[in-house]
């Protein structure tokens, strides 16, 4: 990773106007003590630390981006990893990828060079196609290591160059459950199609691990399905589908009402996943031979956050199909701002929400945000001086500014039942579920 560490980076940064002569010499005079630093800051942390002390690090580009430095004639601008990577690919003549792990095939990824060459020289194959290995590189000092790809996998290289810092999350990742994936297939081959795996106590809450924790040991069904919450939350997921396949257990993600094919793996392991996911839901593992719903409640990282996922399981031609539906506080609850409307509609809806009376019918297909805009227009409209009711079935998302009724129709609460209840509880407003 030397280039990044040499005048002739700068002078590239410099030619191309994301860092003036003056800052150059200000990098020139800091990047001792701002090393130093970055070295402290991250190596007194744990060692499964995102950004632990690797192979070239710190380099120029760290330092400059901790030095938080405007563009000049940007204000407010501030140079990122990002523009100084794209500021090096035009200047050399290698194009910019920017890395989407939905477009990534993760049998290219894991398969195609060794994990622990993949991460010493940051290098990321991402496609294969005509004879032609696509590849994302960090450095593009990283020639020789792109011939010893060619010589070894008897194909043509073509290098792209991206952020040390997607290289690395992506290749944590997808190194991490392929892992889980191959030591459960390894475990479960055997195992027969009909055959109940028990491989998890009843807990109801998780804590998901960060990718670097993923391991291969006896935890690793634990470690591949806290991989598939983790993943879903961070590509802000509604639905996570784990389905059967004739000879492969397919995962797909909805993302913004269209489904995405994220990892096809061994039907060996389908089984031990789905039992996993059960178990966790306090389903009955044994019993698969009718639908089954239960719920399971998530954390993520230091930070605490959580979310619930409802899992509902139906037997199909090739064994238990699970769906299972995110309840993301983060996603739920939104800024209008954030739902997509355009300034016409914005208008439109702020008209309806605010009258005194009507009715707002909102109708999409599944996973298009329905639930995400009736819960953020409640949230926004929401006041002391508000009595807001909502019939739901079931309750997607708790909030307390509401008052909100769960629908049990074996105590006779259904949705026709309880609106003659409701209108006794003096309601400003009232939200009907579907």
């Amino acid at each position: 990773m030397a280039f990044y560490n040499s005048d002739a980076f700068l002078d590239i940064l410099v030619r191309q106007g994301l860092l003036s002569r003056e800052q150059k010499q200000f990098v020139v005079l800091q990047k001792g003590k701002q090393r130093q630093k970055l070295l402290k800051q991250f190596g007194g942390r744990r060692q499964g630390d995102s950004r632990r002390m690797d192979r070239g690090f710190p380099d120029l580009v760290d330092i400059i981006g901790s030095l938080r430095l405007e563009v000049p004639g940007k204000k407010e601008v501030v140079l990122n990893e990002e523009l100084m990577v794209r500021a090096v690919g035009r200047a050399l003549k290698i194009p910019f990828k920017k890395l989407d792990p939905l477009e990534l095939d993760m049998e290219v990824v894991t398969k195609t060079i060794p994990r622990s060459f993949a991460i010493t020289h940051q290098i990321l194959p991402f496609e294969m196609q005509d004879g032609v290995l696509e590849v994302v590189i960090y450095s593009p000092d990283s020639q020789s290591v792109l011939e010893d790809i060619e010589r070894a996998n008897q194909v043509k290289v073509r290098p792209y160059i991206s952020t040390r810092t997607d290289i690395k999350k992506i290749l944590a990742e997808f190194f991490g459950f392929q892992r889980s994936i191959t030591a459960a297939e390894t475990q479960f081959g055997t195992t027969t199609t009909g055959a109940t795996v028990d491989i998890g106590n009843l807990e109801q809450y998780v804590r998901l691990a960060s990718a670097t924790e993923l391991s291969s040991t006896d935890q690793h069904i634990k470690a591949a399905v806290n991989h598939l919450f983790s993943y879903a939350l961070e590509q802000r997921a509604s639905d996570i589908h784990v389905e059967p396949k004739r000879n492969i257990c397919l995962i797909r993600f909805r993302i913004d009402g269209v489904l995405h094919t994220i990892y096809k793996l061994p039907k060996a392991v389908h089984s031990a996943i789905t039992s996993r996911i059960k178990s966790l839901a306090r389903l009955d593992i044994a019993e698969k031979r009718r639908p089954q719903d239960g719920r399971i409640k998530i954390g993520q990282g230091r930070e605490g956050r959580e979310a619930e996922i409802r899992v509902s399981t139906v037997p199909v031609a090739f064994g238990e199909k699970t769906v299972m539906r995110i309840l993301d506080p983060d996603v739920i609850f939104q800024d209008l701002d954030g739902l997509g409307f355009s300034s016409r509609d914005r208008k439109v809806y702020d008209s309806f929400m605010h009258a005194p009376h009507g009715i707002v019918l909102v109708t999409g297909p599944t996973g298009s945000g329905k639930s995400t805009t009736l819960y953020s227009t409640l949230k926004q409209i929401a006041t002391p001086e508000k009595n807001i009711v909502t019939v739901e079935d079931p309750v997607e998302m708790v909030y307390e500014e509401f008052n909100q009724i769960a629908v049990q129709s074996q105590v006779d609460v259904t949705f026709s039942s309880i609106l003659r209840n409701i209108l006794r509880q003096d309601p400003d407003i009232i939200m009907i579920g579907e």
